[in-house]
């Protein structure tokens, strides 16, 4: 297997792993959006969330990105990551090298300044 197609398996797969994990309030669902033509890959969220301040039935609508990744130029950019633990970690994990992996939602100064890869 190619080093691309690798990539995009080990992204489907950690992205399907956290659809599984359930909100611990809340109607919320998650929706996979994996378009392997354009290498893009998307968590998205949607549902409904209690408003307690407003009163006990009142509820909010939930509809958001939780992770963006692409893979540009051979390196899985991590461009929206909104879990509690980091993707980076987990690509790691899954041994994915860390000058493979740019950290998007940072800044390029901030980026120097990280194990990972600037672009």
């Amino acid at each position: 297997m190619d080093t691309l197609e690798q990539y995009r398996q080990i992204i489907c797969t950690i992205l399907t792993e956290h659809t599984k994990i359930p909100y611990s309030y809340g109607d919320i669902q998650h929706e996979t959006i994996f378009d392997k033509e354009q290498d893009r890959y998307l968590v998205m969220i949607l549902g409904r969330e209690p408003v307690p301040e407003l009163s006990v039935t009142a509820t909010r609508r939930v509809h958001g990105c939780l992770i963006h990744i692409d893979i540009i130029d051979g390196k899985i950019w991590i461009q929206r990551d909104g879990t509690e633990d980091g993707l980076a970690t987990e690509f790691v994990k899954a041994g994915i090298s860390k000058d493979r992996i740019v950290l998007g939602f940072r800044s390029e100064e901030l980026r120097k300044d990280s194990e990972f890869a600037i672009a």
